[in-house]
């Protein structure tokens, strides 16, 4: 694991793609799915304990029904006198043109503010956003199965990464997609760049608008980077079944 603080192989193809089905587990069953109040469908993906979602968060209304207000400049992306939950889907401007699909609003998923994120109704009932420590029991899952040093590479695309960046292998389905992440201004930038996912980890003991939340990362490298980043950074967002 490495630990960074920032502003801003071809492996063994395992059959981890498994069903949750309580009378076994089957890889060749198709992947079951977990539908958000919006009536998103997400694949969903069981390694050791943890049950993944296999694509970014795309909701846009809390799981009691109460609208996320979608943010429009020039509204403060995180205004602490005035606390508003907020969503923006990442851009699909595909200004390097290194997408060669058609992509909807929403390919990346949205990307959601501190007040969102702290909310604790974004995810679908029996459904959270992660801890560091469950991004750690994932990173070292892959590392006892075939992946030492090499769990960013598994965990991102195999395309739509700059060459910078670099593609992964994706070699269990994860399909990790370079979402970028959201500015203090609320602006979407580095798509095609670096995947940013959020976690539940903030250091309390910092004044808020100091307060930084550890976000993970996929960029340039085979290891997962964990990321200490202002709140006023929005992300996007992996969720884990509860156990």
């Amino acid at each position: 694991m490495k630990k960074l603080i920032s502003p801003f192989l071809l492996v063994l193809l395992l059959p981890f793609m498994t069903s949750c089905s309580d009378d076994d587990n089957n890889s060749d069953e198709e992947p079951t799915t977990v539908t958000d109040i919006d009536g998103n469908v997400y694949n969903t993906i069981t390694l050791g304990g943890q049950t993944w979602m296999l694509e970014n968060l795309k909701v846009t209304t809390f799981n009691d029904g109460t609208p996320i207000t979608l943010y429009e400049f020039p509204m403060d992306w995180v205004n602490f006198n005035e606390p508003m939950a907020l969503y923006q889907f990442a851009s699909t401007n595909d200004l390097n043109d290194v997408v060669d699909i058609e992509m909807p609003f929403d390919y990346y998923g949205a990307l959601y503010n501190h007040y969102a994120l702290e909310s604790g109704k974004l995810a679908p009932e029996g459904w959270r956003i992660p801890s560091v420590q469950d991004f750690m029991e994932l990173e070292a899952y892959l590392s006892a199965n075939g992946f030492d040093g090499m769990e960013a590479g598994a965990l991102k695309s195999d395309s739509g990464w700059l060459p910078s960046s670099g593609n992964g292998t994706d070699a269990i389905g994860f399909t990790g997609l370079p979402n970028g992440y959201s500015s203090t201004f609320g602006t979407s930038t580095f798509t095609e760049g670096v995947c940013t996912w959020a976690t539940t980890d903030v250091n309390i003991d910092i004044p808020l608008g100091s307060r930084p939340r550890v976000m993970v990362q996929l960029f340039d490298n085979t290891d997962i980077n964990f990321v200490d980043n202002s709140v006023r950074i929005g992300a996007g967002v992996r969720c884990i079944k509860n156990e």
